[in-house]
C-alpha cells in the first residue's frame, strides 16, 4: 500500500512520539493562503503541485515526501512510520498534521502561500488540520475516472526504474478505496472546493488550477502578484 494509506489502526500508533506543543498560531497569524490539492493515484498532484507552487511562490507540501523524509531520519517515529506504511496500516492523522505543521513554519519567512497536495485523504484529517491549524482557502479537486487513474498508473509503474511494488489488484484496491475515502473530505470542504477536469492535457490543467488559484488571492493582496 501507498504512503499514508488508508488502513487499520496498529497499536503502534499510540507510541509514536508526537510534540503536543507545537504552536501553529505563527500560520494562522501570517495571512498566507493554505491551499490542497487531492486526488486519486495517478491524478497527477505532485506534478501539478511543484509546477503551481513554483509559479506562486508558494511553498510545496506533498503528503508522501514528508512521510519519507521522516522515515530517512531513522528516528523512533521514522521506524514506526516505515512499519505502518510497509505494512499498508493508516498513518495516523495527528501525526501527519504535525508534519506540515512543522512543514509550515520552517518556511513562513519566505514563503507567499501554502500548496498541500495528497491531503487530506479522509475527513479525520480535515478535522485535525482544521483544529491544529485552520481551514483551507481552497481545495483543488484533481477529477478523473478510476479506469483512467487505473491506466495511468500502470504506465506510471512500467516506465519507473524503480521495482514494481503492488499487483494490479492492489493498485486498484487502493483507487476504489481513495473513491470511496474522498467523498466525505469534498462534502467537508464543500465551501471552498472547485472541481478540476484532471483528465485534461496537463498544460490545461494546470492553467484551470490557475484560474481557482487567482480567483482565491483577490482576498489576499499581501501575495497578489507571481514569482514568474
Amino acid at each position: 500500500m501507498g504512503l499514508n494509506c488508508v488502513r487499520p489502526v496498529d497499536p503502534l500508533c499510540a507510541v509514536i512520539p508526537r510534540n503536543i506543543g507545537l504552536d501553529a498560531s505563527l500560520v494562522r497569524e501570517s495571512g498566507l493562503p493554505i491551499i490542497f490539492l487531492i486526488g486519486g493515484p495517478g491524478a497527477g498532484k505532485t506534478t501539478q503541485c511543484i509546477r503551481v507552487a513554483e509559479h506562486y511562490g508558494f511553498c510545496a507540501i506533498v503528503s508522501r515526501e514528508l512521510l519519507r523524509n521522516e522515515v530517512s531520519t531513522g528516528s523512533q517515529r521514522g521506524v514506526i512510520l516505515a512499519y505502518l506504511i510497509s505494512e499498508g496500516k493508516l498513518v495516523p492523522s495527528d501525526v501527519m498534521v504535525e508534519l506540515i505543521k512543522v512543514r509550515m513554519l520552517s518556511s513562513l519567512s519566505v514563503s507567499r502561500g501554502f500548496l498541500v497536495s495528497g491531503f487530506p485523504r479522509e475527513k479525520i484529517q480535515c478535522q485535525h488540520f482544521n483544529r491544529q491549524i485552520r481551514p483551507p482557502d481552497l481545495v483543488l479537486y484533481l477529477y478523473v475516472r478510476n479506469s483512467l487513474l487505473m491506466e495511468r498508473v500502470l504506465a506510471r509503474t512500467i516506465t519507473a526504474t524503480e521495482r514494481q511494488e503492488r499487483s494490479i489488484d492492489e493498485n486498484w484496491r487502493r483507487i476504489k478505496d481513495h473513491s470511496q475515502m474522498i467523498k466525505p473530505v469534498l462534502r467537508y470542504y464543500k465551501k471552498q472546493l472547485v472541481v478540476i477536469d484532471g483528465e485534461r492535457d496537463e498544460t490545461e490543467v494546470f492553467q484551470d488550477i490557475c484560474c481557482a488559484i487567482d480567483n482565491v488571492l483577490m482576498n489576499f493582496p499581501s501575495t497578489s502578484g507571481r514569482s514568474s
